[in-house]
């Protein structure tokens, strides 16, 4: 059962377009396994359009309303169940990356104008990563396993959003590997002269 869910301002700034592609692809993932956040992102879309009412009129295209009339015919098809699983193939587009024993990195988006990145990162059972804080926002979608921090416990389906007033250090729990899908913006800090060392080395 998926029990953390991003914030209504978060939903909001994604269906405004406002929130980093980075960051916007990994609520869109989590929408898409959580019937609640995908109801909630359609709700944001559906305000923007009531405010798109608000602007001035323009004239329509003269086979408007032909258009209109020939989807009144089509069918809706119902929304599907949540996965039970995510197929993290669909999003995997280049080669997981050894970054340290237990734990491997997939960079899917380089950072853009925002300073933001995304990645898929892979953690053996039992590891953890190092000890950090942050400059900036970072989102986290949980697509496999479980994972625990010092905020609580995340699983399937999760998502995590943390800010420069968090330092943490996840740790993948249980018997299966956990994978997520990481949106970061600016770089972490680590809390170890070792996580120093290796940071630029990731980019993260």
């Amino acid at each position: 059962m998926i029990r953390h869910h991003p914030a209504e301002t978060t939903l909001f700034a994604c269906a405004a377009g406002t929130l980093p592609a980075a960051h916007a692809e990994v609520i869109r993932v989590h929408a898409a396994l959580c019937p609640a956040c995908a109801a909630g992102l359609a709700l944001a879309e559906a305000a923007g359009g009531v405010l798109l009412e608000a602007l001035a009129p323009t004239a329509m295209a003269e086979d408007a309303l032909a258009r209109t009339l020939a989807r009144l015919d089509h069918v809706v098809p119902a929304p599907a169940p949540a996965p039970a699983r995510f197929d993290v193939a669909a999003l995997a587009s280049g080669r997981w990356r050894r970054v340290a024993p237990g734990i491997a990195m997939m960079p899917l988006l380089r950072r853009d104008a925002t300073d933001s990145r995304l990645d898929l990162i892979r953690v053996a059972p039992g590891r953890a990563l190092l000890s950090h804080g942050h400059s900036g926002a970072e989102t986290t979608c949980v697509l496999a396993g479980t994972f625990s921090d010092e905020t609580g416990d995340y699983g399937f389906g999760d998502c995590m959003e943390t800010d420069t007033a968090l330092a943490h250090q996840p740790r993948a729990r249980g018997e299966e590997e956990c994978i997520c899908l990481i949106a970061v913006t600016h770089h972490l800090q680590p809390k170890s002269w070792l996580g120093r060392l290796v940071r630029p080395l990731l980019g993260m």
